[in-house]
């Protein structure tokens, strides 16, 4: 299968030449539903949209219906767009799964028709799609184009950022682009939403690091991997103010726990690796990490530089047995979780 990417889907709107099916997935769900929106304004005018624009939820999939608008001829317009929002194929029969492939596999040419995905997960964590969604898919890209939109690097958002930041008349440095992408963990739709704020906050003027740093709320995962650093830097003051920042936003102990697990566990691979002298590309490359976040892998080998892995070893060691603590304990889990950072504040070689 063919995987089409976005200058291909550009391609389309600009030619209009349109495919009868596209099948759009993947974890920039802000693309996703930008695109959708973006084939859906060049398929049908606004004027004639009750008759020749038809969408249909996926949850409550009526394949009837579906057949029946599909089948319709456009009306006083040249297409018919069809969209199915968050259509999971695991869950139609067999039979339906067969009736609907055989069906978009030979759709009237006046007809588009449009699979996209904004809250299910064709995957289900897992690195292809599951064999009916894959059934879905190439029956799709046969008849037309499926695009997965991963999640963008910081560079990369770094560019749309500055582009939209320019749309709205202000201005905003390569390296702040960067930093708000890092701090929104490179989600675009998060991103966005917070470009829409700073220019409206900036109302012309340059957005800076410190603009977004007051008004931009920072992701959990980020404070964490800041905590996480002040604490092998054994900056105690520091860990626990950046505790006390993700208590005040109310954020779940065991997403808080995670999220320190999981930026504890960057750089221990991270000190691993340059004790084996190994580079930060064989970190990302033997761990899966996505394009989005090797961000994290970059900064765990700028910081790991000076921790002793003895340290590291014991923060992990804590950190597994607070784990094991929260889910048997009746003690309130910020105790816990406040004990374990002053226990690996405590380290001493």
């Amino acid at each position: 299968m063919a995987v089409v990417t976005e200058s291909g889907l550009k391609s389309d709107l600009k030619s209009k030449d349109f495919k009868t099916v596209y099948y759009f997935y993947g974890k920039d769900t802000a693309a996703v539903e930008s695109y959708t929106n973006n084939f859906i304004s060049r398929l049908v005018d606004k004027e004639n949209a009750d008759y020749n624009f038809h969408s249909f939820d996926g949850k409550n999939f009526d394949i009837d219906a579906f057949t029946d608008a599909c089948e319709a001829l456009p009306f006083f317009g040249e297409h018919v767009c069809c969209t199915v929002c968050d259509l999971n194929a695991e869950a139609l029969s067999a039979d339906i799964l067969k009736r609907l492939t055989g069906f978009i596999s030979d759709l009237p040419e006046s007809t588009t028709v449009i699979f996209y995905y904004t809250s299910v997960d064709v995957t289900e964590g897992r690195k292809y799609p599951t064999a009916k969604n894959k059934k879905l898919m190439d029956a799709a890209d046969k008849s037309g184009n499926v695009c997965n939109f991963a999640q963008k690097t910081a560079a990369a958002l770094s560019k749309e950022i500055m582009a939209r930041v320019s749309a709205a008349n202000c201005g905003i440095s390569k390296d702040a682009a960067i930093f708000l992408a890092e701090q929104c963990l490179c989600n675009s739709m998060i991103v966005f939403n917070e470009v829409d704020k700073l220019t409206a906050y900036a109302n012309g003027n340059e957005i800076t690091f410190d603009m977004i740093r007051e008004l931009s709320p920072r992701q959990i995962d980020t404070t964490a991997f800041d905590l996480v650093r002040a604490i092998v830097r054994m900056d105690v003051k520091t860990s626990m103010r950046l505790f006390d920042d993700l208590i005040a936003e109310k954020a779940d102990y065991i997403a808080i726990l995670y999220a320190v697990s999981g930026s504890m566990l960057d750089l221990y691979r991270a000190r691993t690796a340059l004790a084996a002298r190994k580079y930060a590309s064989a970190v990302k490359e033997d761990f899966g990490y996505s394009k989005a976040l090797e961000f994290r892998v970059d900064n765990a080998f700028h910081d790991v530089q000076r921790i002793s892995l003895s340290h590291l070893r014991m923060c992990m060691k804590v950190l597994a047995d607070t784990d094991a603590a929260v889910k048997s304990s009746k003690t309130d889990p910020m105790i816990l979780l406040e004990e374990a950072i002053v226990k690996m504040l405590s380290f001493r070689e």
